[in-house]
């Protein structure tokens, strides 16, 4: 007999070790399996879980709980992944997942971006550095930086180390999602400065550490300090807006396309695993084609 608690223990270390995923996504499988675990019972035997329990579990979900689609289906997702993982480890005979036929829709929601006077503002204060600033504020100015100019996810800015950075070729090598590797560029002369000068500076002062960002003492920059940095430089750059990592990713993706550069590359370029996954930012890109054409026209449909 293997209860659910024991399976979600492999599963995740199975994630970890053989996946190699990132220390978020095997944080967020690991609530997911907690959050279906209280439903369904830690000490359930696996293969007593069938399709009508599944869909008591969606409906509760989504009626008493009330939680959005988008939760709904993220947790769903994570728990046919396990159902999956112990068919093909042959824990299971059959997978419950086989006959479900419960759809989740979620609404279309086009990804936001931010306009491009706040785009330039944060540029500029980001690429603004005197010699006096401290290390750590070099060291942040550099982080949202590099989030402008390559429109890399959080999680991959925090993973660079020293040895992915090549200065000659203008360019750093991302470890992105299901451990792809993939390539980005400091063709921006500003943004090329900024993080020559700040790598000049961490040479000086002997920072420790193989990861590129990392404060005084060596430790390295995560996500949650690289959200407060850029926090406190949209603060002083005059942005009211909430501006947020990922909306950063967001605003490259689409500035690519409207100027011209082939969908093909701007997948290449943010690690997407499907190009339906990058073409959500020519919808972006159609309406502010559409804006653009507004303002040409004085405001008027014609």
């Amino acid at each position: 007999m293997m209860h659910l608690l024991r399976i979600c223990e492999l599963f995740l270390d199975h994630c970890n070790s053989a996946v190699s995923l990132s220390a978020h996504t095997l944080r967020a499988y690991a609530g997911d399996l907690r959050h279906a675990r209280r439903f369904i019972g830690q000490q359930t035997e696996l293969r007593s879980i069938q399709r009508d329990c599944l869909r008591r579990y969606i409906g509760r979900m989504r009626n008493e709980l009330a939680l959005k689609e988008s939760t709904i289906k993220r947790r769903i997702s994570c728990l046919k992944l396990l159902f999956k993982w112990a068919r093909q480890e042959s824990i299971l005979e059959t997978n419950p997942f086989d006959t479900l036929n419960e759809r989740i829709r979620l609404p279309k929601r086009l990804p936001r971006a931010i306009d491009g006077a706040d785009t330039e503002k944060l540029r500029k204060i980001a690429s603004t550095t005197n010699d006096d600033d401290s290390f750590d504020a070099h060291c942040k100015r550099a982080a949202i930086s590099l989030l402008l100019e390559t429109g890399i996810r959080v999680g991959e800015l925090s993973s660079i180390q020293i040895e992915d950075v090549s200065l000659s070729d203008k360019s750093i090598r991302i470890h992105g999602k299901g451990n792809r590797q993939r390539f980005v560029y400091l063709l921006s002369p500003s943004v090329f400065g900024t993080v020559s000068a700040f790598l000049s500076k961490r040479r000086r002062i002997g920072a420790q550490g193989s990861s590129l960002l990392v404060n005084k003492d060596g430790k390295p920059l995560t996500p949650p300090l690289i959200r407060q940095a850029l926090r406190e430089l949209r603060t002083s750059a005059g942005i009211t807006r909430h501006v947020t990592p990922h909306m950063l990713r967001h605003t490259c993706a689409t500035q690519w396309l409207e100027n011209g550069l082939d969908i093909r590359y701007v997948q290449k370029l943010l690690g997407h695993h499907s190009i339906s996954t990058t073409e959500i930012y020519t919808h972006v890109s159609d309406r502010s084609l559409r804006q653009a054409l507004l303002r040409a026209n004085g405001g008027r449909e014609r």
